[in-house]
C-alpha cells in the first residue's frame, strides 16, 4: 500500500456487450481506441493479483472490455483524484478513503468491496510484556500517518491508551532493531517481511483492528457517480471480470504467481516469489472472510462495516457528515440494468 500519497489520504464467465453510445456527452465512449483505465493504489504485487490475472487471461476482453489498462501508482498519485479528474475510469482504494471523499461531496461510489476484512494490524514481540492493548501505554508505537492512523487512534482511544507515537517508514528495520515497541503492519505484507527477516510467528504477538470491532476493509473498486449511472455495462463488466480474475488466481496459485512476478519484473519491483505467495494466500483469506468460497458472493459491502468506518471518521473529525449508505454503495447487478 501507498505510504505517502494518501491525503487524509465466479469463476463463471461474463459476457457483456457495451453500448455504442452513452447518454452523457461528458462520458467518452469506451472501445478499442480508448482504454478503460483501472488505477491501482500501489505498485505491482499480489495484492492486485486478480486484476493482473483478469488482464492476462483475457477475462476483461471476454466481458466486453477489449482494451483495459492497469495503471500503477507513481509518486504523488492520488487514485480517487485521478478518477474525479477523468484521468482514470476506475480505481481501487480503502473504504475509509472512499467514504471521506464522498463526505466532501465528491461524487465517488463504491461498486464492489473486494476485501472483506481489514489487513491493518499492530505487531509486538512476544517478550515485550505487551499482552493487551492497555500495555501499550507509554510505549513507542510506529504509525505510518494519514489514513493508516485512523484505526490505531480509535483503538488507543477505546482502551484509554496514550502511547509515544513515532513516524514509521515502509521498512521493518526499526522494529527489528527494537527502535519501536509496536509496529504497524499489513497482514499480507509487512507481517510476512518480519517472518522473512528471521522472526518466528511464536516470537510475535498481533493485534488485528478487525478483532476489536474496527473492521475497516481496505481495497474496493470505485468510480464516479456519473460513470455508474451512464456506463453500467462497463461497470458490470469491470467488476465481473475482476472477481473472475481473483477466483482464478486463488484456484491456480502457480499460474497466478507467474503472472504477478512478470508484472513485478516489468515494473522493476523488487520482491520475491515466496513473499508474493504469502500475499496471494493472505488476500484469499481477506476476500473470502464472512462471504465464503462462492465468487458470486464476493464484492459486497456490508452496511455494518460502512457504519463502523463512518462513525470513527466522524469521531476523529475527519468528516463532518455521514453520506447515505445507499448513495455511496452502488453495485451493478450481474444481469441488471443501470438504474441510478
Amino acid at each position: 500500500m501507498n505510504r505517502s500519497s494518501h491525503s487524509f489520504v465466479l469463476l463463471g464467465a461474463v459476457a457483456v456487450v457495451i453500448g455504442c453510445a452513452v447518454a452523457c456527452a461528458a462520458e467518452p465512449q469506451a472501445g478499442p481506441d480508448r482504454p478503460v483505465v483501472l488505477q491501482l493504489q500501489w505498485q505491482p504485487q499480489a495484492q492486485f493479483a486478480g486484476y493482473m490475472v483478469a488482464l492476462d487471461k483475457g477475462f476483461f476482453r471476454e466481458a466486453g472490455l477489449p482494451n483495459v489498462e492497469l495503471r500503477w501508482w507513481l509518486e504523488g498519485d492520488q487514485p480517487f483524484r485521478r478518477v474525479m479528474d477523468g484521468k482514470a475510469d476506475f480505481c481501487t482504494g480503502w473504504l475509509s478513503q472512499g467514504l471521506a471523499e464522498r463526505a466532501q461531496d465528491r461524487k465517488i461510489v463504491n461498486i464492489a468491496q473486494i476485501m472483506q476484512r481489514s489487513a491493518l494490524m499492530l505487531v509486538v514481540r512476544s517478550d515485550s510484556g505487551i499482552t493487551r492493548p492497555e500495555d501499550m501505554a507509554g510505549r513507542r508505537v510506529g504509525l505510518w500517518g494519514g489514513d493508516f492512523d485512523v484505526q490505531p487512534k480509535a483503538f488507543f482511544k477505546k482502551y484509554g491508551v496514550e502511547p509515544e507515537i513515532v513516524l514509521q517508514s515502509s521498512s521493518v528495520v526499526p522494529f527489528l532493531r527494537s527502535a519501536v515497541d509496536v509496529a504497524s503492519a499489513m497482514y499480507y505484507n509487512e507481517y510476512h517481511k518480519l517472518i522473512e527477516a528471521g522472526l518466528q510467528r511464536g516470537e510475535l504477538r498481533t493485534f488485528f483492528f478487525s478483532d476489536h470491532d474496527m473492521n475497516f476493509p481496505e481495497d474496493g473498486i470505485y468510480c464516479t457517480e456519473a460513470t455508474r449511472r451512464d456506463r453500467p455495462s462497463v461497470c458490470r463488466a469491470l467488476v465481473s471480470a475482476s472477481i473472475k480474475g481473483w477466483a482464478y488466481a486463488l484456484a491456480h496459485e502457480r499460474e497466478a504467481l507467474d503472472i504477478v512476478m512478470r508484472h513485478c519484473d516489468q515494473a522493476k519491483m523488487p520482491t520475491n516469489r515466496n513473499h508474493q505467495r504469502w500475499m496471494l494466500r493472505a488476500m484469499g483469506e481477506l476476500i473470502r472472510h464472512r462471504v465464503g468460497n462462492d465468487p458470486s458472493c464476493w464484492g459486497t459491502l456490508q452496511q455494518k462495516d460502512f457504519d463502523c468506518v463512518a462513525r470513527v471518521l466522524r469521531e476523529q473529525k475527519l468528516i463532518e457528515r455521514i453520506p447515505p449508505f445507499s448513495a455511496f454503495y452502488r453495485p451493478v447487478p450481474a444481469g441488471g440494468g443501470g438504474s441510478p
